[in-house]
């Protein structure tokens, strides 16, 4: 919509500059803007007129003494010029006697041409408390010979006093000479009163405050963002609503203004309504001015922002919030720490912890489950971890799988691993998720604040780094930056080039560790474990390696390459037995089991070795596969090929034999750490006695890892597992000796 620019100008002042306003307001504004128009075309009409008459006034003889009636010539321009000017119009000479005078200025002082010339200009237009001082200006206006334009109390028909604005032109003759003046006068409400319909338009309350006199005018639009009925003149019954937290700033911004130290008034505060409620208002205004400067009234309006301001706040805390989990979010989570940093710099005894966490199956859950499950554990997460902290911490999502959290005012560095512990320990209980349980646990990293720190980025990349070596370190664990720590960082970025070499160069070597029958101490099988042969860190067992092929996506390639090696080699070890009395054990990771080809790959490795299917035993840790329908498919895909299928770790805390029954397992392996070490008969004897009896009632036979000794040997026959493996028999070996071992047949 084309606009006056005034209009404009106002608009965006007191409604803002947004132009998507309502049907019935974009109706009104057209038709206030018709209006500046027109008034736009009078004024410019009358313009041309005051620049006539002051041409008029050059091409007169020098000036005489001053005539009893208007000059002739002049009188019959004015006449003519003056009749059709919107806006009262007079001039007079030097000694302010009125020499001419409209229509218009008849309308509004109620005096006719006759009646006003030869009169004093400020006998006609000022109260008479005023004329000399209005006397006193107009004489110095002449004297400077200047334009002048100002609002000021004028009298005017009935009796009344308005507020007008006058605009002053010295008129000149052919020298130069200043020989009266041309006014222009105009009543100042003409024009605010089509702002004011805009405004009422708009839904503002209008306000009027006259300084001198202490009154203020509120309009019915502004009682009503109050809830009042009805409010006095004094300036207290806006003033003592405002809130006691913003009204020293509001009487700062009127007091600056009234002062001329700024160009206009403008206020953000709240007011009480009736109810008790507070409204969030934005006040705006301009003071009117006398010759001098002096502020005679300010007047403006009132807008309800109570709204406005709550969708800012909300954007605002969007901004810097996650939506999914409505935690902080990284931007703010780093403000907060730049915060603690700086006041860790002004206080020697302020110190505070960084932890950052990372969810160790996430992704196996977001691809097996899909990601509004993956949602729903985000969002449940977030509400555990937030009852592992401390009043005063912060718990902030920094995207993904990612959290960060900001332990304030730690006394003792052992404060952030108590945090820390009870974080593992809400996470290994599982999450119930799209009708699945699942188990999350985090690798987190933790970064202790010291003096030695310049920036607040370098603390969180050492929390990172601190939780990645965690990672390193098997998952589920909680590492403590040291400074040694932020110089194997880069070391990182090398492992994966490494692997990557190592498959290129074939690096990678298979080493087997016998499973032996424990009735008959026979072995019944080899499981397949992976070595990294280094060209300079030589043998590298899979713990240093593995977890990283992980999170990298590695272990796909790296677990291919692995069971095509294996199978093969497993050809000359099937010939040292008789038929069918060996199998041949191999990991599988949940990346792998997922690939859409591993039916294909399988296939193609037992026709290529010549295996049958019950010839293979896949290995898998529950936590690979208990949590995908994915994988739920696969596994009974495995099953209808004839292949076997064990739950390798039993006992790590994210088993249970239930699922031993669900997926058609044949097998479990019990986890070392529940076996070895301890007494004679391990760490946990009746756990063990349990899972056995238990898995044999479940009709599954049972495998004990870590049997270091003669005594664990005979405890497993005594409580009836099936097959055991560890050092006690042998340790890993690679293909050459363990088709020896075969050959010789031993038995324990």
């Amino acid at each position: 919509m084309s606009m006056h620019r005034l209009l404009r100008r106002q608009l965006d002042a007191h409604l803002g500059s947004d132009t998507e306003r309502p049907p019935q307001l974009k109706q009104l504004l057209r038709e206030v803007d018709a209006e500046y128009k027109r008034a736009d075309h009078d004024r410019e009409a009358l313009q041309r007129a005051l620049a006539l008459v002051a041409d008029l006034v050059q091409r007169q003889p020098a000036a005489e003494p001053r005539a009893k009636g208007p000059v002739p010539a002049l009188a019959r321009s004015l006449r003519r010029m003056f009749d059709q000017a919107p806006f009262a119009a007079m001039t007079c000479d030097t000694d302010l006697v009125v020499t001419a005078w409209n229509a218009a200025a008849e309308r509004l002082f109620g005096a006719s041409t006759a009646q006003a010339l030869g009169r004093a200009l400020t006998a006609l237009l000022a109260p008479q408390e005023e004329r000399d001082q209005a006397r006193t200006e107009l004489r110095g206006l002449i004297a400077r010979g200047e334009p002048h334009r100002s609002l000021r109390a004028t009298a005017v028909r009935d009796g009344k006093v308005l507020s007008c604005e006058w605009n002053l032109v010295p008129l000149r003759d052919r020298k130069g000479r200043v020989v009266g003046l041309t006014a222009l006068v105009q009543e100042a409400l003409a024009a605010p009163d089509r702002y004011a319909l805009a405004v009422g338009g708009a839904g503002d309350g209008l306000w009027d405050w006259d300084v001198r006199a202490q009154r203020i005018w509120l309009s019915d639009t502004f009682r009503t963002i109050v809830g009042a009925a009805r409010m006095g003149e004094a300036p207290s019954e806006w003033l003592d609503r405002v809130h006691a937290a913003d009204r020293e700033q509001l009487e700062a911004a009127l007091a600056a203004h009234l002062q001329g130290q700024t160009p206009r008034f403008e206020n953000e505060h709240r007011l009480r309504h009736e109810d008790g409620s507070w409204k969030w208002v934005l006040a705006r205004g301009a003071a009117v001015r006398d010759h001098a400067g002096k502020a005679l009234r300010i007047a403006g309006s009132m807008m309800d922002v109570t709204e406005r301001r709550a969708v800012a706040e909300r954007m605002l805390h969007d901004a810097l919030h996650d939506p999914l989990t409505r935690l902080p979010n990284r931007a703010l989570f780093f403000d907060l720490v730049k915060r603690s940093f700086a006041r860790a710099r002004r206080r020697d005894d302020y110190r505070f912890a960084v932890l950052f966490l990372d969810l160790d199956r996430f992704k196996a859950v977001n691809d097996g489950l899909g990601h509004a499950a993956g949602d729903d554990l985000l969002v449940q997460m977030g509400d555990r971890l937030q009852t592992c902290l401390r009043e005063g911490d912060t718990l902030a999502r920094q995207g993904g799988d990612e959290f960060t959290i900001l332990l304030d005012d730690v006394r003792d560095p052992n404060d952030a691993t108590v945090v820390a512990d009870r974080i593992h320990d809400v996470t290994a209980q599982p999450f119930q998720i799209s009708g699945h349980e699942v188990f999350a646990p985090a690798s987190i990293g933790i970064a202790l604040s010291a003096p030695t720190y310049s920036r607040p980025e370098d603390l969180l990349l050492d929390a990172d780094t601190a939780m990645y070596r965690a990672k390193a370190q098997g998952r589920a664990r909680s590492v403590v930056f040291d400074a040694t720590m932020r110089e194997r960082a880069p070391q990182l970025l090398d492992l994966e080039a490494d692997l990557r070499r190592a498959l290129v160069r074939e690096e990678f070597r298979v080493h087997y560790l016998p499973i032996v029958d424990v009735a008959t101490g026979r072995i019944q099988g080899l499981e397949a474990l992976i070595r990294w042969a280094h060209p300079k860190r030589g043998l590298v067992s899979p713990e240093h390696f593995v977890p990283f092929a992980e999170e990298t996506g590695l272990i796909v390639p790296i677990g291919r390459w692995l069971l095509d090696e294996a199978a093969q080699q497993f050809q000359a070890c099937r010939r040292a037995v008789p038929a069918g009395s060996l199998t041949l054990n191999v990991n599988l990771s949940s990346k792998q089991l997922l690939q859409n080809d591993l039916l294909q790959q399988i296939d193609r490795v037992l026709d290529a070795n010549d295996l049958r299917p019950q010839d293979l035993v896949l290995e898998l840790t529950e936590n690979t596969f208990q949590h995908s329908e994915h994988a739920a498919v696969r596994l009974a895909q495995l099953k209808a090929k004839g292949l076997r299928l064990y739950m390798d770790d039993f006992g790590t805390g994210y088993s249970s034999l239930n699922s031993l029954y669900r997926y058609q397992l044949d097998s479990l392996k019990i986890d070392r750490s529940l076996f070895s070490g301890g007494s004679p008969k391990g760490s946990a004897p009746e756990l063990v006695r349990t899972i056995v009896s238990l898995a044999r009632d479940l009709g599954k036979p049972v495998i004990a890892e870590g049997v270091e000794t003669a005594e664990q040997l005979g405890f497993l026959r005594e409580v009836g597992c099936g097959a055991a493996q560890g050092f006690f028999f042998s340790p890993p070996v690679d293909s050459v000796m363990a088709l020896s071992m075969l050959e010789r047949g031993p038995s324990w």
